[in-house]
């Protein structure tokens, strides 16, 4: 037989709340030595009640008090590696960027440089174009050599 599902409210009886609390209690602290048993692990639980000005510390409040000690400081570690990864990553980020930039001024200097040829094929002329526009036409005559040469390469080796 299935238990029945309860709401999760306050209990408004208080002998029937202090019954469920310890019940409750005594289920989570066999769940955490079993936890601690099975699977090898450091478990530690602080149960509080509000009327109460002392808290129940499980295992013991000395093996507690070591075992938030490492848990702190493993989180301190574990914060540290991560800021360095973080900043790592950041980094590669950036670079990665910086590497997207420079492939895309590329390729707009190549269809600047295309548009150069294009329109130098029309007016049947060159002498209105400056220095830089004139080397942006030779990279791109040389672009389209490579690809052609690549393209024969291609065509021929199959």
């Amino acid at each position: 037989m299935t238990r029945g599902s309860i709401k999760h409210e306050e209990i408004p009886n208080e002998y029937r709340r202090n019954a469920m609390f310890r019940k409750r209690q005594d289920g989570l602290l066999k769940k955490a030595n079993e936890l601690s048993i099975l699977c090898g692990v450091e478990v530690g639980i602080v149960v509080h009640r509000r009327e109460q000005s002392n808290a129940v510390l499980w295992p013991s409040p000395e093996s507690f008090g070591s075992r938030l000690q490492k848990f702190r400081e493993f989180r301190k570690a574990e914060r540290e590696r991560r800021i360095t990864t973080h900043e790592g990553l950041m980094k590669e980020m950036v670079q990665g960027e910086m590497e997207n930039v420079e492939k895309l001024r590329s390729a707009v200097r190549l269809k600047e440089s295309r548009q150069l040829v294009v329109e130098s094929m029309q007016t049947g002329s060159i002498n209105g174009f400056g220095i830089e526009q004139l080397i942006g036409m030779s990279s791109f005559a040389d672009h389209m050599i490579k690809k052609l040469q690549q393209r024969d390469n291609e065509v021929v080796g199959k």
